[in-house]
């Protein structure tokens, strides 16, 4: 599964994050994230509510049907200003190594940019090495702290140009 057009045959859609495929997914990225841990992790109940709402957004892909990776993003206002936030970035097993996760961080960056948005943000853990790789490749600085999230170990900020 590494060649250009099994990556083109992805579609990234807006989806509701209540969608039974985007909870699907987000069971997935938490199942993921407990083995990175290895302990169990789960999302608050209510963790998502801001990815539907004006200020926010989820997005699914897919490949023939198959859910293959999901990210939402949501409006905050911070000490400095306004950003968006990246959050729930997951790609399954089956799609790693295609690229798709920059592909969905890029969808971000373009619903960011299409609200005036110049800067990104996001917090995620020390032990989801291979997001962080990604998020450093991609051009994110690792900063100080930006939310009091118990559940983040590092937090990151991207400018946009």
């Amino acid at each position: 599964m590494s060649t250009t057009g099994e990556v083109s045959a992805v579609t990234v859609e807006p989806a509701p994050p209540t969608a039974p495929e985007a909870v699907a997914a987000r069971a997935a990225f938490s199942a993921d994230v407990s083995a990175a841990m290895g302990t169990t992790w789960r999302l608050p109940l209510d963790a998502d509510g801001d990815l539907a709402g004006a200020d926010g957004a989820f997005w699914l892909a897919r490949r023939d049907g198959e859910v293959l990776g999901c990210v939402g993003a949501r409006a905050v206002a911070l000490a400095d200003g306004p950003a968006v936030e990246l959050k729930r970035l997951w790609v399954s097993s089956a799609a790693r190594g295609l690229g798709l996760g920059t592909r969905l961080m890029g969808t971000v960056e373009s619903w960011a940019r299409s609200r005036g948005a110049t800067r990104l943000v996001l917090d995620t853990r020390s032990e989801l090495e291979s997001a962080t790789r990604l998020y450093r490749r991609t051009g994110w600085t690792e900063v100080a702290p930006y939310n009091d999230n118990a559940d983040a170990q590092l937090w990151f900020f991207k400018t946009l140009g």
